[in-house]
């Protein structure tokens, strides 16, 4: 009897230990970053593909949950910026975001020490198109 219950014990240890390491392998790979973070990007310490986003209520478009999945699948990391959330939690009444002049919203961009390396909008794709030119994009720049 003890040794069944010894054996269930481990059986049991071991099915929550493949759990959790399961859970801890699948990271987040679109990540909303604050404007700190920008800055590290647009200084050349990190280097990446990044999201600029202008959502004044802080709701993502639904291009956004696209992109999440592509970038899943690809199990590539993306930063998205929202510029109405420059702490990457609360909303701000103006936008006040710094790269204004280089970084538009709705787009994509690939930043390699400091520089903008490649871009694309975002806004002006729909459906299979959006798919198509993101996971592109993605396959360019990794």
């Amino acid at each position: 009897m003890q040794a069944k219950r010894v054996l269930s014990g481990l059986l049991i240890s071991f099915a929550l230990l493949l759990v959790g390491c399961s859970e801890e392998t699948s990271k987040n790979t679109l990540t909303q970053i604050k404007d700190s973070e920008v800055d590290k990007m647009m200084n050349g310490k990190k280097d990446g593909i990044l999201l600029v986003v202008k959502e004044t209520d802080g709701e993502f478009e639904s291009y956004v949950n696209k992109i999440k999945n592509i970038s899943e699948e690809k199990n590539k990391s993306i930063k998205v910026y929202n510029t109405f959330q420059p702490d990457g939690k609360e909303l701000v009444n103006r936008d006040t975001f710094e790269y204004t002049s280089e970084l538009k919203g709705e787009r994509l961009y690939f930043i390699k020490d400091g520089k903008v390396q490649d871009e694309l909008n975002i806004n002006i794709l729909t459906g299979t198109q959006l798919n198509d030119e993101v996971e592109k994009f993605i396959d360019q720049n990794s």
